[in-house]
């Protein structure tokens, strides 16, 4: 029995094996089909291509603007400060007095005495205003403490912020992570916008990779109808067309990643000089191999369904 049953696997092996073999050169020999199909036809395919790589790039850049916004954002969130502004006339030692009493607070890792001589000097250095500065009779800059919290999360400043209001000798109290509360939410508003728009444009370019594969089963008809009269099937007579879809959507991936690339450089640049201003060394994210692998997968899936659903629509429309 044993060798009996070592002889039929033998045999099944060498059936599916050509079985195997035929149906990949099969695809082989229609996928290079499609290929030199649309080789003859450059003009029309490069315009399909064209507008499938825009329509990719567009919620790519925002991917880029949304992932740039929340590395800032993360980076600034451990930041949070409280300024205390003091009132006229606020003496060192009561300066001193209020720092040491401020870092008894659990809620307080830190504070930063500024006088108003200070205050005054960092202004006229930031703005470039010292000669406009030392002709002043009188500092317009009250005395300051930097506090720092322990939490920085935006409630629980807001409360520490709020408890230091009834603060003695403090006139008024400012919190500095607000303008970080507002580019967080300037973030969020970008990454739900573009989400919103690739829903948008992913339903845009089947509509067009749909269009562009029905006018090319409609100049092939005849040539179809001939296949399915033989017996071919609708998977069979339709195969040529996901192949061509893909092509085109992995074409628009392609271009779209250049084009990005393109604008990364451009914008970079004109970045960098401005970073340098500031003395940041801040880089520019979400252009990396995610980027590519994303914009070339989903261009080729997008291709690939769009043919898929418009094909096999219209070729059983034909009848058998």
């Amino acid at each position: 029995m044993k060798p009996e049953k070592s002889l039929r696997s033998r045999n099944n092996q060498r059936r599916d094996s050509p079985s195997l073999s035929s149906w990949v050169q099969m695809h082989r020999r229609t996928a290079l089909q499609s290929w030199q199909r649309l080789l003859k036809t450059p003009a029309s395919s490069f315009a399909t291509v064209f507008v499938i790589a825009v329509g990719l790039l567009l919620p790519a850049l925002l991917y880029g603007v949304s992932t740039n916004l929340s590395s800032v954002v993360d980076n600034l969130n451990g930041s949070a400060q409280i300024s205390l502004f003091m009132v006229r006339g606020s003496t060192a030692s009561e300066l001193q007095q209020l720092s040491e009493y401020l870092l008894s607070d659990d809620a307080i890792s830190g504070v930063v005495r500024i006088s108003s001589e200070q205050a005054l000097e960092e202004y006229s250095a930031a703005t470039g205003l010292s000669e406009i500065s030392q002709q002043l009779s009188d500092n317009p800059l009250p005395a300051t403490l930097v506090v720092t919290p322990v939490d920085a999360d935006p409630l629980s400043v807001a409360t520490l912020a709020a408890r230091l209001r009834a603060t003695p000798h403090v006139e008024l109290v400012q919190v500095d992570s607000q303008w970080i509360q507002r580019l967080t939410a300037v973030s969020r508003l970008v990454a739900v916008s573009g989400q919103i728009l690739t829903m948008v444009i992913v339903l845009g370019l089947f509509f067009i990779v749909g269009n562009t594969i029905r006018l090319a089963i409609e100049n092939r008809r005849d040539e179809i109808r001939v296949v399915k009269l033989v017996g071919a099937t609708d998977a069979f007579a339709a195969r040529p067309f996901l192949y061509a879809g893909m092509y085109y959507g992995l074409g628009g991936g392609m271009l779209a990643t250049m084009l990005q690339f393109a604008v990364y450089i451009g914008f970079n640049s004109a970045l960098q000089d401005l970073l340098q201003l500031y003395e940041s060394n801040f880089h520019l994210q979400g252009f990396g191999f995610t980027s590519i692998a994303a914009l070339l997968l989903g261009g080729s899936a997008i291709g690939w369904l769009g043919a898929l659903l418009a094909s096999f629509r219209q070729i059983a429309a034909m009848g058998p």
